[in-house]
């Protein structure tokens, strides 16, 4: 939502496009959706009933992973092994790429400690 009122690049991914991107777990235990439409985008955490595109991931950690690599190789790495899943409108995963290159690699400290909390967490777990 920030992008798209203070990028340019961004705010150009965006016009005369309206569709919905939903990200997921596959066992759509965490969903998000995000609605694009009149250069404005809208986020909603829960289910859409018709999104355009799906993109479901093994789990939460594995899809904040990807998503914050920003990079076509992970993606098609995570698809080969099965960890990521596609569905609908591929020309939006397009979109959606050329839109992860624009938001700030930077993560935020809370994700950042969510993250170590779930490392240590499955660490704990498993011992690995």
């Amino acid at each position: 939502q920030y992008l798209s009122h203070h990028s340019a690049g961004f705010m150009a991914l965006l016009h005369n496009r309206h569709f919905v991107i939903q990200l997921q777990t596959m066992d759509a235990s965490t969903v998000r959706y995000f609605s694009i439409k009149n250069r404005r985008v809208r986020s909603h955490g829960q289910m859409h009933p018709k999104p355009d595109f799906v993109l479901s991931f093994k789990d939460e950690e594995y899809a904040l992973k990807t998503l914050s690599k920003a990079s076509p190789m992970a993606f098609m790495k995570g698809m080969q092994a099965g960890d990521i899943k596609m569905e609908g409108d591929f020309s939006l995963l397009v979109w959606f790429n050329q839109a992860a290159k624009l938001i700030p690699p930077k993560v935020p400290k809370p994700v950042k400690e969510k993250l170590r909390q779930a490392r240590a967490f499955i660490k704990e777990k498993t011992g690995k």
